[in-house]
């Protein structure tokens, strides 16, 4: 995974890039362009944009931003329904 650096800190090792430490990094997903046939796997913790389709392990369901986090997420897409995300398909 491509992790960004939050905000500036001493790295340690034993506080790796992990949703634990979500408010020091968060997870970057360049490989997808986010549309409905290519979707970005939603990692959290991750920000997610207005317009931009994403998927997330463990769940059927094609998710589309209807506005943008502004920040990284620690939740699954599904709590986000109706808040950031709703549901567009499902997916195999």
């Amino acid at each position: 995974k491509l992790w960004r650096v939050r905000q500036e800190h001493v790295a340690l090792g034993i506080y790796p890039p992990s949703l634990d430490t979500a408010s020091l990094y968060e997870v970057i997903e360049k490989e997808h362009d986010g549309s409905a046939n290519d979707p970005i796997p939603y990692n959290p913790p991750m920000e997610i944009m207005e317009g931009k389709h994403y998927t997330e392990s463990g769940s059927k369901y094609l998710y589309l931003c209807t506005r943008s986090s502004g920040t990284a997420l620690p939740h699954s897409l599904n709590d986000l329904v109706g808040v950031y995300v709703e549901i567009v398909d499902e997916v195999e």
